[in-house]
């Protein structure tokens, strides 16, 4: 294994590919999970580094610097290179701890546009009243109940595996799928998990005319260890970085990316939710 890079790594890096196999490999030896040493510095490795990083660093920022801090920590043998400053004990190392669930709610810059979501198109208000129908008659700031007879039909509260929710049905399945792989992909992450709610008839945050997704069921509200995402201040929780590219997957948009940040909030893409219309009942 090389003992330096010829470039830096991750967000923003130079990320040669020989350097990201390296820094891939390192961080799998270390107890993260940034997928296959393929070379390609994706989602997954950036949030591996900074789920690294937010062991010893206030402020992980994804990236790796030739010969800098979190270049000698993932080198070394060791938590830490020789005569670094030390911090809390890395996630990997203490699964389970109170350092581990610290770590997860550390908050780090919200990702760079073009990193998350990729593929994926946001839902509109109309796009949703068109091919789901107005959730109810009246609304306001306040969760209010589905009046509409088809979607009240598709509403289910099922577990999802670390909690239960109440939403529209396919999209109950779908998150089943989603925490499934976070269970065997971050499993000391996955049993942090919680929400602060899914199925819920109002109006978006601070507004009198557009209706937010919560609505028709399909967006959830995701909280980690209890601590909620700040909604607004252009950071996000290092857990959230973790289990987004999986959602993504899924077809779950990322409300970080958002013209105003909202981490804590996933919602159906619209393909996605075209896929849920065709599973009514």
């Amino acid at each position: 294994m090389p003992t330096q890079l010829s470039g830096s790594v991750g967000s923003g890096g130079m990320n040669v590919r020989s350097d990201v196999i390296t820094v891939q490999t390192l961080l799998t030896q270390k107890g993260q999970r940034p997928g296959t040493a393929d070379g390609i510095c994706g989602q997954r490795t950036i949030a591996a580094i900074r789920a690294f990083q937010a062991g010893f660093m206030r402020m992980p920022d994804g990236l790796i610097n030739v010969g800098g801090l979190t270049w000698q920590r993932l080198n070394s043998g060791g938590a830490g290179a020789p005569g670094a400053p030390t911090g809390p004990t890395p996630p990997s190392a203490a699964p389970g701890s109170p350092e581990f669930a610290r770590s997860m709610t550390t908050t780090v810059p919200r990702p760079a546009p073009g990193t998350f979501n990729v593929g994926l198109t946001a839902v509109s208000n109309r796009w949703m009243r068109e091919n789901f129908g107005m959730p109810r008659e009246t609304f306001s700031q306040d969760c209010q109940a589905v009046t509409n007879a088809v979607l009240k039909r598709n509403v289910a509260r099922e577990s999802v595996g670390p909690f239960t929710v109440e939403g529209l049905r396919p999209a109950i399945s779908s998150l089943k799928q989603v925490f499934a792989e976070i269970a065997t992909s971050q499993p000391d992450l996955y049993r942090l998990m919680g929400t602060a709610g899914m199925l819920c008839c109002r109006y978006q945050r601070g507004s009198t005319t557009a209706i937010s997704n919560h609505s028709w069921g399909t967006a959830i509200d995701l909280k980690i260890n209890g601590v909620l995402d700040t909604r607004g201040d252009n950071r996000v929780q290092v857990g959230l970085t973790l289990i987004a590219p999986i959602f993504n997957r899924y077809g779950w948009y990322w409300g970080a990316m958002f013209g105003t940040e909202d981490a804590m909030h996933f919602e159906a893409s619209q393909s996605l939710a075209q896929s849920f219309k065709q599973q009514f009942a």
